[in-house]
């Protein structure tokens, strides 16, 4: 029977564990010397190798090849093969977010009072133990705190906030990190050499990035693009991901560094056509301004990117912003971040983000160009653009003395005319019925953050 990759590559022994040396050596000193504690409490991330780690302890508590318990377990005996297949009769694995309340917590500290049958040790692991209910938890807290001297609890979980504190004081706890992107390369080329899988070095660190730092993500992953019977590329990684190619990125940072409103929004439109999702392209383009940001204040930072972008592309994009704008940028991705998260309209977000985003360096680069190409212009224009600078000035002050939610509505509006008495703000079509059915609230943001009683009025937005 064919078997997948994190499978056949799960690690059987702790010497095994990939990127995790802390707990891997505390766990074999604590072997070695028989200082074996009644509960442990295994916690990080999904794929860090929590449940592996768990079996990979009940092996050498209970392998039989030996007199005591060993750092290295034969993998051979009853108990190890019994383990290994998931039918001992000594160790337990229960999954806990489907045998939460307080009666399967009974049954477990009755169950934990039997002696052993072949093994040293009864060891019972909950998985995704955060699931229990409080009364499962209180239920169990005596037996974790005075176990019988045979048993061992193994908690493990993804989520350690929800674990009660009374729970984690009476555990060992060992934090499991997401591991490096390196140590998963490492892993990669490995196993792609035992397995005769063809990849690049890119698709390799592609993996690794794509995993979010989780060995089993990473292999699930090889194991379907090695299904694909040809050289594994980062393309072919992002693809098949559902992230977005580099070409993508780096098409849509030169688009907004020119200004080019429509380029950007054909690339969105191309994009979500193709099943990316709005979320994950805003989230794509906040690594990579957080990438162009980290090129300009550390141009050598290669091992520290995490857009997917190459670092020779990022400097080239880089030299033509400044710090300001990619700020600028940043700020509007992360106003535009939540709206996204809130709003039935995600892809109008996207593109007005995109729109806003472009505005940034093209105004930056307008204004700086006419200043030096025609001073005496300049100086004309920025006369003419004065009560336009009241008006952002005004319209700023409104949303920044308004709530949350307000503001996220407001948000889309921009206010375009403002008279003593009259203020006009131009809203994108889809949300001009809504701003004309709360007029009267606007009227009163305005006068609550300007002292006037302004008569609000409503245009549609041009795209």
């Amino acid at each position: 029977m064919y078997a997948a990759l994190p499978q056949k590559y799960r690690p059987h022994t702790l010497s095994e564990l990939a990127g995790q040396e802390y707990i891997q050596r505390t766990l074999a000193n604590a072997i070695k010397t028989n200082k074996i504690a009644p509960a442990y409490l295994f916690a990080g991330e999904r794929g860090t190798g929590k449940t592996s780690t768990a079996r990979i302890l009940a092996k050498s508590l209970n392998c039989m090849n030996t007199d005591k318990p060993t750092v290295k377990p034969c993998g051979n005996c009853q108990s190890c093969c019994s383990i290994e297949k998931g039918n001992s009769l000594d160790v337990s694995e229960i999954d806990a977010a489907s045998h939460n309340g307080v009666d399967d917590a009974r049954a477990l500290i009755e169950r934990s009072h039997f002696a052993p049958v072949i093994s040293r040790y009864r060891v019972f692991i909950l998985d995704e133990c955060h699931c229990l209910s409080s009364q499962a938890f209180n239920a169990l807290l005596k037996c974790l705190e005075e176990p019988p001297h045979h048993v061992v609890f193994i908690l493990c979980t993804t989520e350690q906030h929800k674990v009660l504190p009374t729970i984690n004081s009476r555990c060992q706890t060992f934090l499991f990190r997401s591991l490096p992107i390196l140590s998963i390369v490492q892993q990669l080329t490995m196993i792609a050499e035992k397995e005769s899988i063809a990849i690049t070095e890119p698709a390799k660190i592609a993996i690794a990035r794509a995993a979010n730092g989780g060995m089993r993500d990473a292999l699930q992953l090889l194991d379907q693009l090695s299904l694909l019977g040809e050289e594994i590329t980062s393309d072919r990684v992002l693809e098949l991901s559902g992230r977005i190619p580099e070409s993508d990125l780096v098409a849509i940072l030169r688009s907004t560094r020119t200004g080019d409103a429509l380029k950007l929004l054909q690339l969105s439109r191309e994009l979500i056509d193709s099943g990316k999702n709005p979320k994950m392209l805003l989230g794509s383009l906040l690594a990579c301004y957080r990438d162009l940001l980290l090129v300009k204040s550390v141009p050598d930072c290669s091992l520290m990117l995490v857009s997917g972008i190459s670092h020779s592309a990022l400097l080239e994009i880089a030299d033509a912003w400044d710090c300001n704008a990619i700020a600028n940028g940043l700020e509007q991705l992360r106003t535009s971040e939540w709206q996204l998260s809130k709003s039935a309209h995600p892809t109008l977000w996207l593109e007005l983000c995109l729109l806003g985003l472009a505005k940034i360096p093209q105004l930056k680069s307008y204004a700086t160009d006419s200043a030096i190409a025609n001073p005496c212009q300049s100086e004309r224009t920025s006369k003419l653009r004065s009560p336009r600078s009241k008006e952002q000035t005004i319209w700023e002050k409104v949303l920044s003395a308004t709530s949350e939610n307000n503001r996220a509505l407001l948000s889309a509006a921009s206010l375009v005319a403002l008279t003593e008495k009259k203020a006009v703000l131009a809203v994108p079509a889809p949300y001009l019925d809504k701003f004309n059915r709360n007029a009267a609230k606007v009227q009163k943001i305005f006068l609550a953050a300007t002292g006037i009683h302004y008569q609000v009025s409503f245009e549609e937005k041009n795209p």
